[in-house]
């Protein structure tokens, strides 16, 4: 029931991956299914992607690894699989494969193959995998189950009606597969579709791409906003375009230590950031007051 309520913007903290056995384990078999899932579907099949090869203007496998070295996770196999389908989507699994649609790369090679535009849709892909998103949605699933078996017992056992029926419930409790089904079909919450969207911003920064790109793309997408495959686990696009320009212009390109950019620029991201709420709402006069400071000269970002 907390998936229902609308994410509040924030400053997401840095990913702090978990490298055990187990989460690795857990990663491997939730793409597994992911994977036969994706390629069951398409009747012409998947194929990898090699580096230096070029589809549609783009050279997919040197893209995604430059952007995966500045991630918090850079040694994870990244590999790029293409997937013949017309919907334009891309889908990252939690062991570092991520999949393309001949439909997305259509779609980005009609703006001109901007490299900074599939940067964009690539580092949202990859902040999933380096946020552990799946792992921890099946982690959470498990606590949950856990804790209905141990409610279940206690009344079982309350009732006297211990015995095969606890067994019962222990070994419901014990259903990996189940668990790790559940998790690979399910969508990402919103909260972890705006964690990725601000954390692919940072490593296209960090990696040298123009974040801008980003915004420019979430504008285009509102035509997508239907129940379609494409960004259907997604909030809306307003409200993406609205948190994006929103932490682009408090934080911006410094935030990934590149250093404070002049004052004109800062002020052009301060004004684009303000017009997307309404005049005097708290978040407009937010902006306005870093405006005011920032012509004082004593706004510090």
């Amino acid at each position: 029931m907390g998936g229902c309520a609308a994410p509040q913007y924030a400053v997401r903290p840095s990913p702090v991956p978990e490298e055990s056995a187990q989460a690795r384990q857990i990663e491997q078999a939730i793409s597994a299914l992911q994977a036969r899932e994706l390629e069951s579907r398409q009747r012409v099949g998947t194929r990898p992607v090699q580096r230096g090869e070029r589809l549609f203007g783009f050279d997919l496998q040197a893209t995604l690894e430059r952007l995966s070295r500045v991630t918090e996770r850079p040694n994870l196999p990244y590999h790029i699989f293409l997937l013949r389908n017309q919907d334009p989507n891309a889908v990252a699994l939690a062991d570092g494969r991520t999949y393309v649609t001949t439909g997305i790369l259509n779609y980005l090679a009609s703006r001109g193959s901007r490299e900074d535009e599939l940067a964009t849709v690539l580092s949202h892909e990859l902040a999933h995998t380096v946020a552990q998103h799946l792992v921890k949605r099946y982690q959470q699933l498990q606590q949950q189950q856990l804790l209905l078996t141990v409610v279940g017992i206690g009344a079982a056992v309350a009732a006297r009606q211990g015995g095969a029926q606890a067994q019962q419930m222990g070994q419901a409790a014990q259903d990996i597969a189940g668990l790790l089904s559940d998790v690979a079909a399910s969508g990402y919450s919103q909260e972890q579709e705006l964690e990725a969207d601000q954390l692919g911003v940072r490593y296209m920064i960090r990696a040298g791409y123009d974040p801008r790109a980003a915004l420019e793309l979430l504008q285009d997408f509102a035509r997508f906003d239907t129940p379609s495959l494409f960004l259907r686990t997604h909030p809306p696009t307003a409200r993406r375009l609205e948190d994006l320009a929103r932490y682009l212009a408090e934080s911006g390109p410094e935030a990934a230590g590149r250093g404070t950019p002049p004052l004109d620029e800062q002020r052009r991201r301060l004004l684009e950031a303000q017009q997307l709420y309404p005049p005097g709402s708290q978040s407009w006069k937010n902006i306005q007051r870093q405006l005011e400071e920032l012509g004082r000269g004593r706004f510090k970002k």
